[in-house]
């Protein structure tokens, strides 16, 4: 899953975690329901609001969710939400029990963006097709694709994400490096960043470079895709591995180079590296903006904000994805599940009242997070021009087909069977008969 950290129940939970179900359970769950069962014929966006309960499933504490299901229930008071929530890792699975069972307990739910082709296929959740493709041009491009599945819509995106390149302004200068321009105009090619890096290190930092997410195809997507070797797939249903090919091979020869060189840490793990480069153990960290809260708050934190960088030679690409709502094909209360997800996602509302800095899935819902404190500084104007521009114009969203959690589960391992010195070009290669073998069970 591969984004930002929400807190839950007072935890950090990682939304990059594979879900606990294993894959032999998901090719049974696969093998036992049927294609999409509900068309967007079934589905309206009524003019006066229905009178009904509609029971929200999530993995959010009921706490964080109480601003906007208050204000959601005072904005159209016929419609009461009752929300429900479950750990993480029991989300999905809930929902798959729930649909496969035809319960109608379940409304509308939260979906993981890079698994709607596999919910939609298994006809877990209703097409909206019909009621939201007139609103397309509310959304940012890439928000909106993540919801579609063989042309049709299944998912509307709440929530957004992007990438940054954080660096500690007290290490740099002790290594005479000077601080990475804001601009975009000016974005660095890795190439560029690389030699400072190692100055860095020279000069005394602990760890050089850092991403967020070690060894998760969510943030190192924008390497390969960089580097010319596309998003890991092709075909039809993106079910054909394109792992093991020059652009792949550059990009991660360059990621292992990383660990073999000294730059970045073998044994740090991806809950760890926030906190390292809070602690002035890190002189740059690519991470999502969400970081921006934790380090405008690190008393001592000397820091600036730049563009991803790219390769040399490629494009400048940056990873997304995030939430989005999902309708349940049994859900008895349709008319009124569709008056949530719009006053939600096409409105921008969850944004308004979420109470951190979540960033929105709408150019509209941009403006409301902009215009949080936390972007009143000069650094969070920067960060806004960045975050601004990598949304609307490098944003890339990670593959989208049925095989997803397989392709995440082997690629993760094949990501960090390389920080940790094996072969890349075997190990790409390898990767791609473990997909193929895999994704043998869709082209049946």
């Amino acid at each position: 899953m591969n984004r930002k950290e929400d807190k839950v129940k007072g935890k950090s939970v990682s939304k990059n975690k594979v879900i606990m179900t294993s894959l032999v359970g998901i090719s049974l769950i696969l093998g036992t329901l049927s294609p999409t069962v509900a068309s967007a014929n079934t589905l309206n966006l009524p003019v006066k609001d229905p009178t009904a309960t509609i029971k929200v499933l999530s993995f959010m504490a009921a706490d964080i969710a109480k601003p906007f299901v208050d204000a959601f229930q005072k904005d159209h008071p016929t419609i009461k939400v009752e929300f429900q929530s479950v750990p993480f890792n029991d989300l999905q699975p809930t929902i798959d029990a729930r649909v496969a069972s035809k319960s109608a307990d379940l409304d509308v739910y939260w979906a993981d963006q890079p698994r709607v082709s596999a919910l939609a296929a298994r006809g877990t959740a209703l097409e909206l097709t019909k009621v939201f493709t007139p609103f397309k041009s509310n959304f940012e491009p890439q928000a909106w694709a993540s919801g579609i599945y063989n042309k049709k819509l299944y998912a509307l995106p709440i929530e957004n994400s992007t990438q940054l390149l954080y660096y500690n302004k007290d290490l740099l200068d002790k290594a005479k490096v000077p601080y990475p321009s804001a601009n975009i105009k000016d974005r660095l090619t890795w190439e560029q960043l690389l030699p400072d890096v190692k100055k860095t290190v020279d000069a005394g930092a602990k760890n050089g470079l850092l991403f967020g997410q070690f060894d998760r195809y969510y943030q190192l997507q924008a390497l390969p895709v960089s580097a010319g070797g596309g998003i890991g797939a092709q075909g039809k249903g993106n079910l054909v591995p394109n792992v093991a090919n020059k652009g792949w091979e550059k990009a991660f020869t360059w990621y292992q180079n990383l660990f073999k060189n000294g730059l970045s840490p073998k044994g740090m793990k991806p809950e760890e590296t926030t906190a390292a480069f809070a602690n002035g153990q890190a002189a740059y960290i690519v991470n999502g903006p969400w970081n921006l809260v934790t380090f405008a708050g690190t008393k001592g934190l000397n820091f600036g904000v730049a563009p991803h960088p790219y390769f040399e030679g490629g494009r400048p690409v940056t990873g997304t994805g995030s939430w989005s709502l999902a309708i349940s094909p049994f859900s008895p209360n349709k008319e009124a599940a569709a008056v949530f997800l719009n006053w939600m996602s096409v409105e921008s509302n969850y944004i308004k009242y979420r109470t951190d800095a979540s960033l929105a899935a709408t150019p509209v819902g941009k403006k409301v997070y902009f215009s949080k404190p936390l972007f009143d500084s000069a650094l969070g104007k920067q960060a806004i021009a960045i975050i601004d521009y990598e949304t609307a114009n490098t944003a890339v969203n990670r593959v989208q087909t049925v095989g997803y959690v397989e392709f995440e589960t082997i690629m993760n391992a094949t990501f960090s069977d390389i920080r940790n010195g094996a072969n890349v070009g075997k190990s790409l290669r390898d990767a791609a008969t473990k997909l193929r073998r895999a994704w043998s069970i869709y082209r049946r």
